[in-house]
């Protein structure tokens, strides 16, 4: 675990400190759409932020390439995108608002966890390993793994080193044994355009290029390296986070790809991941903090991840939603609206709402810092 890197992500137990909003007496309503990833965190976390600020605001989610029409078309305040906006509207930044893993989802009717390597789950998504019982899937599973455990406090909580990352105790090393089924893989994808697509498909291009072949896009069928209409058999899609997991719930011996929660909602397997380190590595808020230990926020608020990475516990597929917002309103009270907004959900919810997975962020980490640095840029 290396800890001297330029982001480090702060403790839970800081967070109470973080923000403190009073109501207002003249409730905002605002207007916001896109990613689908946070749509989850948004809708726990609403009567908190009712209570808090007074406020509310209508979030229909759409997914990330929706919300970016809707700045583009001027119909929304602010957006959320798991990727970056390439055509940004007049006065539009970057606000890097939460981090989290895009966790890997079966239904092979098991609790048991799947661990695959990066290599093989690019052949999974890319079509080139088509059974469950391949021999890199059996191999995956059939094997000495070791991985990382935290250290605790006594309340069983994850401790934190003094820079807000998490602390390694050691690493355990075990035997694992597991019959793959002798069935074809069928790997649902994302219908529409889609941040988490972006992250998934950079992930794996930079990771496997020799596999992942094409640049990453918010089209999951664009970034695919071939042509996904020749197989609809294996390849099928749905829209959203949860259309994608609602239909691996529906299809035995499917695969996909969504935020943490969406497992316990839709009783799908969550997989670990073997990362560059060679360490299996389970998709939570604690594994998506060592992630984003390694990576770089830009001054513009963009983040770029090292997807390479030695570092002991970091989850090779994490992602950073945006909020996309304005420079100008034309309207101060608007203005301070949407910051008050964007802070809540970046600073709060995650620490409110631990279980979906979301990373926990303080103002006084480098993440917290810059987050808070591009808020101060919205202006009247």
């Amino acid at each position: 675990m290396k800890f001297s890197r330029s982001l480090k992500i702060a403790t839970v137990g800081a967070f109470a400190a973080a923000l403190a909003i009073a109501p207002i007496a003249n409730a905002a309503v605002l207007k916001a759409a896109g990613a689908t990833s946070v749509a989850g965190l948004i809708d726990a976390c609403k009567a908190e932020y009712q209570a808090a600020t007074g406020d509310s605001f209508d979030y229909p989610g759409g997914g990330s390439g929706a919300g970016k029409t809707a700045m583009q078309n001027k119909t929304v305040d602010f957006a959320f995108s798991d990727s970056v906006h390439a055509t940004p509207v007049a006065n539009e930044i970057h606000i890097p608002t939460v981090i989290w893993p895009v966790a890997i989802l079966t239904n092979l009717n098991t609790t048991k966890p799947l661990n695959l390597s990066r290599e093989t789950v690019a052949g999974i998504f890319a079509g080139k390993i088509t059974r469950w019982n391949d021999p890199a899937i059996v191999a995956d599973n059939n094997r000495t793994v070791t991985t990382p455990v935290y250290r605790k406090d006594s309340k069983g909580d994850v401790m934190k080193d003094s820079n807000g990352s998490p602390i390694v105790l050691r690493i355990n090393t075990s035997n694992i044994t597991r019959t793959m089924p002798n069935q074809p893989i069928t790997v649902i994808y994302r219908a529409d355009n889609s941040g988490t697509s972006n992250n998934l498909s950079r992930a794996l291009n930079k990771a496997v290029p020799s596999v992942w072949t094409k640049n990453p896009a918010d089209s999951f069928a664009a970034a695919f390296p071939g042509d996904i209409t020749a197989d609809p058999v294996h390849f099928r899609a749905a829209a959203g986070s949860a259309g994608v997991s609602q239909l691996a719930a529906k299809t035995k011996y499917s695969i996909t790809y969504a935020e943490v929660s969406f497992a316990a909602t839709y009783h799908l397997q969550l997989s670990n991941i073997i990362n560059a380190a060679g360490n299996s590595i389970t998709p939570s808020s604690d594994s998506a903090l060592a992630a984003a230990a390694q990576a770089t926020v830009n001054a513009d608020g963009t983040v770029v991840f090292d997807y390479n990475t030695k570092d002991s516990d970091s989850y090779p597929f994490t992602a950073t939603t945006y909020a996309l917002a304005l420079t100008n309103y034309g309207d101060t009270a608007k203005a301070a609206e949407v910051k008050k907004t964007i802070a809540f959900i970046g600073f709060n919810c995650p620490g409110l709402h631990p279980n979906l997975g979301f990373a926990v962020t303080t103002h006084s980490s480098a993440f917290g810092i810059k987050l808070d640095t591009q808020l101060a840029k919205l202006g009247s």
